[in-house]
């Protein structure tokens, strides 16, 4: 049915995320099972984005909706102005996973995780006697979240352009884009360069100005930009070299999804706060937190009339429903060994993607770690020129009359948002990774055909 303005009546109703709405007819998902959702018409699809990179577990988890019942029952709801149990148990269990960092402010979302942690580094530097250093740093191509904060650190100029002028204080520094290195170097050269732009950029502005680095250990939602494996310690050894604290932002490569419980600890760094979210519940329940270091927590200790304390309020942040099902969540992924699962079945995928698309002149280059993975399409590996957005759309189409659902890079940088992503349920089995695989490949060589007849 569609309405007087060309919509569907659906979408008359309900303002879809990143959707132009004029003739659109999304699909209307009813139920899931494992690494399958179920459309109300029926209609079987692989969801090979988890959702939205989020249903690590995979769907149908009855465990999950158990312990939501439960806790539903026994207390809906309260506030972390007090505490409950759910929240105490999940802080014990996040502070055995994350020791380093074993403090949890709870929020709703990664947005949110990410807001928070800019506000603490601030009012942390502000207690400790260094009222200027205020300033973000981030990298182009990164995601942080939609909220006003968290988006002026994100280095995606086709997100931010509607809403300038943003927050001041964000600065955006070069990405560790391999295959695009921004100094035309190849990558085995160290120390690297994207690294050294965090300190000329410190330099630059003065380090008594600047607060955080703010770093995703693999850029997921701006092309699952992999850097090599010795990046994230050269930037945290700056970080540590000038004072500024470094957050590491897990809200997609959290929780397994990368290989390892977190994908830092595969590069052997300690942050001083680290921000996760969609993992964290498998996005069965909307639940974001922010962990610090006790430095950090520590300098807002003091009596009562001190001020010190965090001046910050989420009415839901660590809702004892969404604490529960995470609590079971975080069960799942470390019963089932998960990580390994995401490790090894990534590594898989990654070797039959290169294998059958090895000849297919428009695949750039194929990338990822663990089930997160990336494959940049080109107009012809030679000049790297990136496919329009009309042949990412085509892209998407023939998935979807296929079956699968996959992520692409979407309003990230004008003419320049060329990558299909994968990031399934860890959960995805042989089988369905090469269904995967064959799709893809069907479906690359189908616009590969469009595009050498353009």
């Amino acid at each position: 049915m569609t309405s007087d303005n060309g919509t569907s009546t659906e979408t008359q109703y309900i303002w879809h995320h990143l959707t132009q709405h004029q003739g659109y007819h999304p699909l209307i998902i009813e139920r899931g099972e494992g690494a399958m959702v179920y459309t109300a018409d029926g209609r079987e699809f692989l969801d090979a984005a988890a959702g939205l990179w989020c249903v690590n577990v995979g769907y149908g988890r009855t465990e999950l909706v158990e312990a939501a019942m439960k806790q539903m029952a026994a207390l809906p709801f309260y506030p972390l102005v007090q505490s409950h149990p759910a929240a105490i148990a999940l802080g014990e269990r996040l502070g055995e996973l994350l020791p380093k960092v074993p403090h949890f402010y709870f929020s709703n979302s990664g947005s949110e995780a990410n807001e928070t942690a800019f506000k603490i580094v601030r009012q942390y530097f502000k207690q400790t006697g260094k009222p200027s250093k205020v300033k973000i740093i981030s990298r182009h191509r990164a995601y942080h979240g939609s909220t006003l904060g968290a988006l002026s650190a994100t280095g995606q100029p086709e997100r931010r352009r509607d809403y300038e002028p943003l927050a001041p204080g964000f600065i955006q520094v070069s990405a560790p884009y391999c295959y695009r290195c921004p100094f035309g170097l190849d990558h085995a050269q160290a120390p690297y360069q994207c690294a050294l732009d965090f300190e000329r950029r410190i330099q630059m502005e003065g380090p008594d100005t600047v607060a955080a680095i703010i770093v995703e250990p693999i850029t997921a939602g701006g092309g699952v930009l992999v850097a090599p494996d010795d990046y994230l310690a050269q930037v945290a050894e700056i970080a540590r070299r000038y004072d500024v604290k470094l957050i590491i932002d897990e809200v997609v490569t959290g929780f397994g999804r990368t290989g390892d419980m977190f994908a830092h600890q595969g590069y052997d760094v300690t942050p001083d706060i680290v921000t996760m979210a969609k993992g964290l519940a498998s996005g069965y329940m909307p639940i974001g937190a922010t962990a610090v270091s006790d430095e950090i927590f520590k300098a807002f200790l003091g009596d009562i009339d001190s001020g010190r304390h965090f001046r910050q309020v989420n009415t839901y942040g660590g809702h004892p429903v969404a604490a529960a099902v995470a609590l079971a969540n975080i069960d799942i992924i470390e019963r089932e060994n998960l990580s390994q699962q995401s490790r090894s079945q990534g590594a898989r995928l990654l070797r039959n993607l290169g294998q059958a698309l090895s000849d297919v002149e428009v695949v750039g280059d194929i990338r990822g770690r663990g089930l997160l993975v990336g494959i940049e399409l080109v107009e012809d590996r030679q000049s790297k020129k990136p496919v329009s957005n009309n042949v990412m759309r085509a892209l998407a189409r023939y998935m979807l009359e296929n079956h699968i659902i996959a992520g692409k890079a979407t309003d990230v940088e004008a003419h320049h948002n060329n990558i299909l992503i994968f990031a399934p349920p860890l959960i995805l089995s042989d089988e369905q990774s090469d269904r995967l695989v064959d799709t893809v490949t069907r479906g690359i060589r189908h616009v590969q055909s469009q595009i050498q007849t353009v």
